[in-house]
Order: structure tokens, then sequence, then C-alpha cells
């Protein structure tokens, strides 16, 4: 089964735009979950890397994985001008993250929860790759227009959104609105 509706690589500029900062702050997101310099990191969905940049400068190393090589080639060329030597890239399939089970630290998910095809697979292989104290940072669209972004027929409402993640062992720690979007922190239940 195919994504209907993946972002556009021709469509760049919209996600390296100054103004996203102003609804979408990188450096504002991650401050709602505890970072630290030894952690492993990956940016699921990384797109362009408007997350992985900043998230590069704050941990160990990150994994920038995306489905669309083009969007790998547009950060490597990205991360090779600004010389991060800690960010390595991944083309994954559809339904899996191509990381070893319990190898991350902080999974980042921006703006990709309504694309998963199979969100269900997609989370269940966030759970798998996270270690036992790992935490997921979800930020998506709202399921309302918003006057831009993805049609609201294909976005994940915060309820349904918590209710995979939850199914899936996860416990939800934060829970915030942001202009456009809800974020969303799980960490992995303790056995």
């Amino acid at each position: 089964m195919k994504r209907t509706h993946l972002f556009d690589p021709k469509n760049i500029a919209i996600l390296e735009m100054e103004d996203r900062k102003i609804w979408q702050d990188p450096e504002k997101i991650l401050a709602v979950t505890e970072i630290k310099s030894h952690f492993v990191a990956v940016d699921l969905g990384c797109g362009s890397g408007f997350f992985t940049v900043p998230l590069s400068q704050k941990v160990k190393k990150v994994y920038g994985i995306d489905v669309q090589k083009k969007m790998l080639e547009l950060l490597e060329e990205k991360i090779r001008k600004l010389k991060i030597k800690n960010v390595e890239l991944r083309l994954s399939k559809e339904d899996e993250i191509p990381l070893e089970k319990e190898s991350v630290d902080l999974l980042l998910s921006i703006n990709t929860l309504h694309e998963f095809t199979d969100k269900q697979r997609m989370v269940e292989e966030m759970q798998r790759v996270l270690k036992q104290v790992g935490a997921a940072l979800i930020v998506d669209f709202k399921k309302k227009n918003t006057g831009f972004g993805p049609p609201v027929s294909i976005r994940v409402s915060k309820k349904i959104a918590i209710g995979l993640f939850e199914e899936a062992g996860f416990t939800t720690s934060k829970n915030q609105e942001l202009p456009y979007h809800y974020l969303l922190v799980f960490s992995k239940k303790r056995s």
C-alpha cells in the first residue's frame, strides 16, 4: 500500500521558511523533553532537517530517517555545508524504521504521523527502537482547517494519536497545544 499524501520534495522551501520558526520553533519544541548530550536520537521523517540540525547540536548522534531519497539528498547537502558530523542518514521502508531494537533514547516525529499508511505498525516500530527509558516526541497538525498543511481528512486527531501510542505500550507524559499542532511526549511503560 502506497502513501497518498507524501510531502513533495519540490516544495522544500515550505519546510525551510524562516516564518516556520514563529509557529514551530525547533528550540522550543525540543525543550519540552529532557535531552542529554549522550543521547542517540532519531528524526523520523526528517525531510529537509529543520529539526535534525538543531537536534544534532544537543545529542551525541542523530539518525535522519526518511522514505524519500530526494529528501535525504537535500539534507545530506545541508549537513555537509554546515560541517555537521554526528548525523547519519538512512532511507526507510514504508513501515519499518531501519534501526536496531532499543537503540534510541529519543525519537522525534514532526508532521509525519498523518503520512504513515499503517500508523499502528509505525508506532509499534517506534516502541521497538526506543530504549526502555526512551521517549517519543510527536508533533502533528490539529484535525481542523489551519489554513495550510495536509488535507484535514488525513490528519490524525490528538485523541486518536494518544490511543495509538497507549495501545502500543506507551504512557503519555506531556500533552500540549501549539498554534496549529498538538505536541505529545510518550514514554515507554516500564515492564
